[in-house]
């Protein structure tokens, strides 16, 4: 695992997302197809990137195992996910430069977990469907791979017509 290549993706990854959310002039106005605002996407991102994972135990398996899988499904943008609640985005007014501030703070909190804590170690406090507990490396690729999927719905958010709906 290269660390420094890990933190060069996630700040790509942050940066292109911050990049994408700047083009929007409204962050509150929902998608045409009642989807969420880009605020909220952002605020779905934040709640989704915390780097409090609760206890840890030493890996009894690769560390990546389920890298590969993470990222194929995030990737996958013909697929539609039913939404985690803990992640759910707050129904609120967001400002942009808020949630700018607020995504820089959580990319560098992601930096701090990278280079201080042993990404081989496997949570223990929670799990997902299919993949069960992650390392802090899965949750990495996650995270790198979940913002990838939500840059793109913003990038498109304007491409959304009510005619498709």
């Amino acid at each position: 695992m290269n660390k420094n290549e890990l933190k060069l993706r996630m700040e790509t990854v942050f940066d292109h997302f911050i990049h994408a959310l700047q083009q929007h002039d409204d962050v509150n106005r929902k998608r045409a197809d009642g989807g969420w605002s880009v605020g909220q996407i952002a605020n779905h991102i934040l709640k989704g990137t915390d780097t409090n994972l609760g206890s840890t135990k030493k890996t009894e398996r690769a560390y990546d195992k389920n890298a590969d899988a993470i990222k194929a499904l995030f990737l996958d943008f013909g697929k539609k996910f039913t939404n985690a609640p803990d992640i759910e985005p707050d129904a609120k007014h967001y400002t942009k430069e808020d949630l700018i501030v607020s995504l820089r703070a959580s990319r560098d909190e992601v930096f701090r977990m990278i280079d201080q804590e042993d990404l081989t170690e496997t949570c223990v406090d929670w799990e997902l469907p299919v993949w069960g507990n992650l390392t802090k490396y899965e949750c990495a690729i996650l995270y790198e791979n979940h913002i990838i999927r939500h840059t793109k719905q913003v990038i498109d958010f304007n491409k959304v017509t009510a005619e498709k709906f």
